[in-house]
C-alpha cells in the first residue's frame, strides 16, 4: 500500500511493510517457511499481494494466503487498525 493508503486506512495489526512487492528481501518474511503469512494490498482491484505472496510460496512458504478484499475489506468490515505512522 502507498503511504497515503496506510496514513488514510491504517495497516492491520501486526503487519510488516515489506520493501516491495515484487523484489522484497525473503529476510523481510522471517525465517520460519512454516508460519502463517497474510498478504494484502489496498483493495480488489490490486494484484501486488497476489505477486508477493505466490513469490513467497516459491520460496519454500507454505501458508500463504491473500486477503483479496485488502486494507479497504478489513476496514469496511469494521477490524481493528494501527494508525500510520505508529505513535512513538
Amino acid at each position: 500500500n502507498t503511504e497515503g493508503t496506510r496514513r488514510r486506512m491504517g495497516t492491520i495489526p501486526g503487519a510488516v511493510l515489506l520493501s516491495s512487492y515484487d523484489e522484497f528481501s525473503l529476510a523481510e518474511l522471517g525465517a520460519d517457511r512454516g508460519r502463517q503469512l497474510v498478504f494484502y494490498c489496498a483493495n480488489e482491484q490490486c494484484d501486488a499481494s497476489h505477486l508477493a505472496a505466490e513469490r513467497a510460496r516459491k520460496s519454500g512458504f507454505s501458508h500463504v494466503a491473500v486477503l483479496p478484499a485488502g486494507i479497504a475489506g478489513w476496514v469496511k468490515s469494521g477490524q481493528r487498525v494501527d494508525t500510520y505512522p505508529k505513535p512513538n
